[in-house]
């Protein structure tokens, strides 16, 4: 697999990227020009390179480092192409005469047809990449070896082409043979001047004259289209002429193999394959283009009347190949490189059908996901995902239109997001997200958002969300909802409800969900959430996850900021807002429970040196509030005619109220014991009046629950103690 970095590096990888995107939108967002989209690709470029260089250090980083190679290559393509076919060139129309050179009708051709200047381009990008290096020393004079050895009889660099008998040393032959090697990859990679000077300090003048017939003829005083680009003649007029003879120079199978393939570059052909064997997809592709080229413009200009057939007195290729099936050809002939996603990718920039690509990669990530492909780049090659979603979000940069790749890229950046947030990177997930359309944005990132609980991360998330101005509210109220909804099983009813003291990891899953709301300011949303999770709570006997919450937040600030915020909401002053007093309703009633915890905290402390009058206090304290909770909680809402909710006040009453009297009642019999005050057994009996009295009906309530049973034999068992000699 390529790209096997460590995690370090891809963590270091993964955020470079990210913030190439950041730095973008920042512009975009704070500029009133419009930053250069391009700019992007040129930091992808410098990212991919500086990760080539830094692999190419290491031993044992050859493919790694060649992978981070070739997608530095993409990156650049992506922009020299990308950046010409979205341009508004319009260039200055070139008006030319019969009396003109050749190289300006080659200038207005590649000015009127864009599919050859692109291909144009496609060759300086090659050339670009391509870094020549002379492995072996070369000679400072021709044929030194065969001279002293008598082996030539004249200096004549055409001479053993004339005489049959003529004996070049084996010496003079390696050393044209790395000379030829050298200059050939010299010319395939642009370096002209290069080459010609290797030739001239090897004593090569031949071909070094033969060099300067590559640039068609042209005369600045004629040709005054281009006169500022030229200040003297240069060229040769018969070109046409030239690449016939040196074509014929190629098909000499005498000369050296390197000396055939050069003359075969220049006449714009292809070398044979046993002339040369070191080729790749690279040199392949550039000696095609070439081809295609060189055709193209003999072409244009024959029928501008710019050559004549004298000057074809050799036929050459004048029928030039489609983009299309030179990449076949190279593809067939190169298959394991051609087979390399990245240049799969470079292939669609060449023929412009990246839309395509993007399209088979969803395809491909989708059959991944569904497990029915064993084959399957994208899950061979990691590193594919992150290349082809940067590609699909430049795109959108240029063409953010495009409804069509619009579904792709989502489902693409959707499925980046995943691989951020395994690799822990959650502070560049928004930049990602400002690339979805507002209804993905809230899918994808909420499901983010539901799964972080880290203060800290949070707080970071929504600085970079309202910095890159992503809809946060929106997004808070969709993460918020699907919390609630991914925890709704947890919280359907079941058999016997008990009211419990421990919290659980879903209960602060849910309780997360709604401090979202709150973190983002969004109160009137948050009390209308902190009900919903108050009621769900206690519903299910959750008191302890409740007051877990209440404890974490300062409900009576938030309560302030909601009515403020209803304020300017209210359609009218006499509209009935039931939220705080409920909310205050589950304070008192988790206040009351926490003086019970106390309470029985004091018991199991209670030894004979414990101050008996602090722990009546205590107790008295406990007793008297949780008999005025009993009396009261929720009981005005659930009375209240108008309140559309009174039956959720009713269920919850039923499982809390029959409860405080149980444990109230509990608790006044085991004050009795531990402090031997007989009162309090008195005190537990009569709150039967409290239950059965018709004014408060709290025996409908002990029925609702399934609990009468249960306080009429602890009544029996308390008056049983009552009537002993227990006093």
């Amino acid at each position: 697999m390529g790209m096997e970095v460590d995690e370090d590096d891809l963590r270091e990888c993964y955020i470079k990227f990210g913030e190439a995107l950041k730095d973008f939108k920042s512009v975009e967002l704070s500029s009133t020009n419009p930053p250069d989209p391009f700019n992007i690709l040129r930091d992808f470029r410098s990212i991919a390179g500086s990760a080539a260089l830094k692999s190419l250090e290491k031993k044992d980083s050859n493919k790694e480092g060649s992978d981070w190679e070739l997608e530095a290559k993409l990156w650049h393509l992506l922009e020299l192409l990308g950046s010409y076919r979205t341009s508004d060139i319009n260039p200055d129309e070139m008006t030319t005469y019969s009396y003109n050179s050749n190289a300006v009708f080659e200038k207005k051709l590649l000015q009127e047809d864009r599919n050859l200047y692109q291909i144009w381009i496609i060759i300086v990008w090659i050339q670009n990449n391509m870094n020549p290096r002379l492995t072996e020393s070369l000679p400072t004079s021709k044929w030194s070896n065969s001279i002293i050895s008598g082996g030539l009889k004249s200096c004549d660099l055409d001479f053993p082409l004339r005489d049959l008998e003529a004996d070049i040393n084996v010496k003079d032959k390696l050393e044209d043979h790395a000379f030829y090697k050298y200059v050939y990859h010299l010319l395939l990679a642009g370096k002209v001047d290069s080459a010609i000077e290797e030739c001239r300090l090897t004593e090569n003048l031949t071909l070094s004259m033969i060099l300067c017939g590559m640039q068609e003829y042209l005369d600045p005083v004629r040709d005054t289209q281009i006169q500022n680009e030229f200040e003297t003649q240069q060229g040769v007029k018969k070109h046409a002429l030239w690449r016939r003879t040196v074509y014929s120079l190629s098909m000499d199978s005498r000369l050296d193999q390197y000396e055939r393939a050069i003359y075969s570059f220049l006449a714009g052909t292809i070398p044979q394959d046993d002339v040369i064997n070191d080729s790749n997809w690279d040199s392949d592709l550039l000696l095609h283009l070439n081809q295609i080229l060189q055709i193209e413009i003999e072409n244009y200009l024959f029928a501008k009347g710019k050559l004549t057939t004298d000057e074809l007195i050799i036929p050459l290729p004048s029928k030039p190949q489609g983009l299309q099936n030179v990449l076949d050809l190279v593809s067939s002939k190169h298959v394991e490189e051609s087979e390399h996603p990245i240049r799969i990718l470079i292939g669609a920039v060449i023929l412009d059908t990246l839309s395509l690509v993007l399209h088979s990669s969803v395809e491909m990530l989708l059959d991944f996901v569904k497990g029915g492909s064993t084959d399957n780049y994208l899950a061979e090659k990691p590193y594919l995902l992150r290349i082809v979603t940067h590609i699909s979000l430049f795109l959108s940069i240029l063409e953010p239109q495009d409804e069509v790749s619009s579904n792709d890229r989502s489902k693409l950046i959707t499925a980046y997001i995943s691989v951020l947030k395994f690799h822990g990177l959650y502070d560049i997930i928004p930049i990602y997200v400002k690339f979805l359309d507002e209804q993905a944005a809230l899918e994808a990132y909420s499901f983010i958002l539901s799964t972080l609980e880290d203060h800290e991360v949070r707080r970071k998330q929504l600085e970079v969300a309202n910095f890159l101005q992503l809809p946060t509210p929106n997004i808070l109220r969709r993460t918020t909802q699907r919390i609630f909804n991914e925890t709704e099983g947890d919280y359907t009813p079941q058999g016997e409800i008990l009211v419990t003291f421990d919290v659980e990891a879903v209960d602060r899953h849910l309780i997360s969900g709604v401090e979202w709301l709150l973190e983002g300011k969004l109160y009137v949303e948050a009390v209308e959430s902190i009900v919903a999770l108050s009621r769900r709570f206690l519903i299910n006997g959750r008191i302890k996850a409740l007051e877990y919450f209440m404890d974490r937040n300062q409900l009576n600030d938030v309560l302030k900021s909601y009515e403020f915020a209803k304020i300017s909401q209210r359609d009218s002053e006499h509209e009935k807002d039931y939220a705080v007093a409920e909310i205050l309703e589950y304070q008192y009633l988790v206040e009351g429970l926490k003086k019970y915890q106390e309470w029985q905290k004091t018991v199991k402390l209670m030894d004979l040196e414990s101050n008996v009058p602090t722990v009546i206090a205590k107790f008295q304290e406990f007793s008297k509030f949780t008999y005025k909770l009993i009396k009261n909680f929720l009981v005005d809402l659930s009375e209240d005619g108008s309140n559309p909710d009174g039956d959720v006040f009713y269920e919850i009453r039923s499982l809390y109220t029959p409860y405080l009297i149980i444990e109230l009642h509990k608790g006044l019999v085991e004050a009795s014991k531990l402090l031997k005050i007989s009162m309090f057994i008195k005190e537990a009996l009569e709150i039967t009046n409290l239950v059965a009295n018709e004014t408060d009906k709290i025996y409908l309530l002990f029925q609702t629950s399934g609990k009468l049973e249960e306080y009429l034999q602890l009544v029996a068992y308390t008056a049983i103690l009552s009537g002993s000699d227990y006093k």
